[in-house]
């Protein structure tokens, strides 16, 4: 054939078995052991330098046969490790997806777990009753309502964050006194607690129950702290630092202090006054200051000398009014009349 004389002798390294599954005249394999695909071999028969593992004056039949089992089985053992890498992959994806199945009903157990069913507000309502003292209105002992929310604010804020906003009014409301409940209620006459807010009735309340004393006062007050004998420094140090806290001293301006000051220097007996009327101007005012403070105390001077003087001129009328004063009629019946009546009459008794 004259493809196979072109060839001059040599197999083309194909590596393929002939598809006729002829063999060549001569016995002999290629080097490779493997045929053309044709299955033709050249005409000398000859391939060349034999194959590793070549064994002369062995059939070549045999040989053929066992190389072609070899390439045969490694094919195989490749065909089966693809396809049992294949079967892994399948089987580790689906683990992933068993796993991700396995966590998400676990999620979906824990989150039915969880789920409650909302407790009862009256069963919150009572707990929480129990762990707040009644509030009682002492202004004197500074017991204010502003004091006693304070102590259960955060009772309020979370212990009650599960009530809504008309369950901590009645909560709130529940822990009055009677006297204070009874206040309360007039003071929001004619509408009741119902429409209100939570926030709403804290603010009333704090409003209703607050200190009688004025933000001046407790100034003055906070001026004159002494350390009782007594007393030992912790206490005095807790003192202090209450009623420096109770000044509000960021919402006190310069001249505000400057007039305080001013005040607190007026303690001689005939300025009691003076001192009354100016922390009373001082309380009115948002803006004051100390020569508004000088000009009010030079008023007060002018007004009370007015006064004096007005009071002198009506004593002085009120003088000469209370003076004894005589008729005519009685001026002629006096000592010498008397005297003339006595004088007419001696003769006739006479």
């Amino acid at each position: 054939m004259d493809g196979d004389e072109s060839m001059n002798g040599q197999v083309p390294p194909s590596g393929q078995v002939p598809l006729n599954g002829q063999l060549p005249p001569n016995g002999q394999l290629p080097p490779n052991g493997q045929l053309p695909p044709n299955g033709q071999l050249p005409p000398n028969g000859q391939f060349g330098q034999q194959p590793h593992g070549f064994r002369p004056g062995a059939d070549p039949y045999m040989q053929w046969f066992s190389q072609q089992q070899q390439v045969y089985v490694s094919e195989m053992f490749r065909q089966q490790q693809e396809v049992l890498q294949q079967q892994q992959a399948a089987m580790q994806q689906q683990q992933r997806a068993f796993m991700e199945q396995q966590e998400q009903l676990l999620r979906n157990v824990m989150t039915r777990i969880n789920i409650q069913v909302p407790p009862n507000p009256e069963v919150i309502l009572d707990s929480l009753a129990n762990n707040i003292k009644e509030f009682r209105y002492d202004p004197e002992n500074n017991v204010t309502f502003a004091a006693w929310y304070n102590r259960y604010d955060e009772l309020f804020a979370n212990d009650a964050s599960r009530l809504d906003d008309p369950a901590k009014v009645r909560l709130l409301l529940r822990k009055l006194g009677m006297s204070e409940h009874e206040r309360y209620t007039s003071y929001i006459l004619p509408k009741t607690a119902k429409f209100f807010s939570f926030a709403d009735t804290v603010a009333k309340l704090t409003s209703l129950f607050e200190t009688a004393e004025s933000v001046i006062s407790r100034r003055y007050r906070c001026l004159q702290i002494m350390k009782q004998p007594l007393e030992d420094y912790v206490t005095y140090a807790c003192r202090i630092n209450k009623a420096c806290v109770e000044f509000e001293l960021p919402k006190l301006s310069e001249e505000q202090f400057k007039c305080l000051v001013f005040v607190c220097g007026l303690k001689s007996e005939k300025d009691v006054e003076i001192r009354t009327r100016l922390l009373c101007r001082i309380e009115e005012r948002a803006v004051i200051t100390l020569e508004l403070i000088s000009e009010e105390c030079q008023r007060l001077l002018n007004i009370w000398h007015d006064a004096a003087m007005i009071e002198e001129q009506v004593a002085a009328v009120q003088a000469l009014d209370s003076k004894p004063k005589f008729s005519r009629k009685q001026f002629k019946s006096g000592p010498s009349g008397d005297r003339a009546k006595s004088g007419r009459s001696g003769p006739d008794t006479a």
